[in-house]
């Protein structure tokens, strides 16, 4: 079933013209162990900065269910429907993990989340080399969908894709619950408010993992322990995707600049482009 879902993920979403470079933004701490250990931590989704946005497709998934049991026309495809329901309440999306990059390396509300203070970074990953080494990981890459009308599209053919599933098939709860915590954990992250449209956000999306999964681990959090995965940024043959860095607003901008191609010169990564933001310093808190 997954396999179909992405398929039809490729056709509805993936850009016919995608960006040649997307962008991480991070902070100094996060361009030096990125860079250093040549990985990305991928953050499991509840620990997100605005945890609340993952939940936008539970949403819109659990007023479409509400609305298809009460125009049943069959005592078998509302029990279907009910159970469907009652399964998408109880998965939590325990192990999914994701980053996010955006398609402007130098955009003034990412600079405001991590360029305080003059520390900020955009790093540029050439996306068709960052595909490839996701699908060796187990994960995919697709552009955020900010459209009310295509999240409905997609949230329907999701359900559409449950009842052929489980009509068709004998399936237990328990696998019923697998197939739903899957489908649901690749699309949940990509359906975002229309009001963040403008970050024309790009997210990398794990598959299901566990705590035994290579590469899961665990950092410090503010309340607690934040779960994550160590994303290998190099494709198999050792070359680096990253592309460029610009450098955030700062006071001191030649001075920042200069100090990070000495690092990449110490990473051997000479060959990285280094901008400096347009826009203008500002010690935003």
């Amino acid at each position: 079933m997954f396999d179909k879902f992405e398929k039809y993920l490729y056709q509805t979403v993936f850009p016919t013209r995608p960006p040649e470079n997307i962008f991480h933004f991070t902070t100094q701490s996060g361009i030096l162990g990125i860079i250093e250990s040549r990985q990305m931590w991928a953050t499991q989704v509840h620990f997100l900065n605005d945890k609340h946005e993952i939940f936008l497709t539970f949403k819109l998934l659990e007023k479409e269910l509400k609305r298809r049991i009460g125009n049943a026309q069959t005592p078998a495809l509302r029990s279907l429907l009910v159970d469907i329901r009652k399964n998408l309440k109880r998965i939590d999306q325990s192990h999914i993990c994701i980053a996010s990059f955006c398609e402007q390396g130098d955009l003034l509300s990412q600079w405001r989340g991590y360029g305080n203070q003059g520390k900020g970074y955009a790093m540029g990953f050439d996306l068709a080399e960052l595909r490839k080494i996701a699908k060796l990981q187990h994960f995919v890459l697709w552009p955020c969908v900010y459209n009310a009308s295509l999240q409905l599209e997609l949230v329907n053919y999701l359900i559409e894709s449950w009842l052929k599933e489980f009509c068709d098939n004998q399936v237990s709860h328990e696998k019923m619950r697998k197939e739903i915590d899957i489908s649901t954990g690749q699309l949940a992250p990509i359906l975002k408010d229309e009001s963040f449209s403008e970050e024309k956000e790009w997210r990398l999306v794990s598959s299901v993992l566990t705590s035994k999964s290579p590469g899961f681990a665990f950092r410090e959090g503010q309340y607690s322990l934040i779960p994550y995965y160590k994303f290998s940024i190099v494709t198999p043959d050792g070359k680096d995707c990253i592309k460029s860095i610009v450098v955030g607003p700062s006071p001191h901008t030649e001075l920042a600049c200069n100090s990070l191609a000495t690092f990449l010169n110490t990473q051997k990564l000479s060959r990285v482009d280094i901008k400096s933001s347009r826009i203008p310093f500002r010690n935003w808190k």
